[in-house]
């Protein structure tokens, strides 16, 4: 894990949430990023009720309509990107790390890195992949 450096993440009307959120997980795969109708505060979880489609328009979710480029360093805080989509583009975010089996909110750690975040999810991955390995070992027949 590690050596990413930055990400260019071009935002404009024409792409769907499936999009971003495809272009973001290239670079994070154990790193998801969610839509919401509704702004979250910095360290505060959003809702499920308030979770946006994947396949809507960009055009659609947002009152400003500014394009560009956001530039995404591997050190940013967490907290940090969500904040920039809403600042730069009127966009309500919410970052999920991958635990195990199941996706969690990275509200309680926004203060981590995205590179924090993304090997802490790589590595519990790779602990239930071995702890299922030990297992399996251990149930076979001597």
């Amino acid at each position: 894990m590690g050596g990413f450096s930055n990400m260019i993440l071009e935002v404009n009307d024409t792409k769907t949430i499936e999009d971003i959120r495809k272009e973001f997980s290239d670079y994070y795969p154990f790193l998801r990023i969610e839509f919401y109708d509704e702004p979250h505060k910095y360290g505060e979880a959003s809702s499920d009720k308030h979770l946006l489609p994947h396949n809507k328009a960009i055009n659609e979710i947002r009152k400003r309509h500014e394009c560009g480029m956001l530039e995404i360093y591997s050190w940013h805080k967490t907290g940090t990107v969500e904040q920039e989509f809403k600042r730069l583009y009127g966009l309500n975010v919410q970052i999920f790390r991958r635990q195990g089996d199941r996706w969690i909110q990275t509200a309680g750690t926004d203060e981590l890195s995205l590179e924090e975040q993304n090997e802490i999810a790589y590595n519990a991955t790779q602990e239930i992949l071995h702890g299922r390995d030990n297992r399996i070992e251990r149930e076979k027949p001597l």
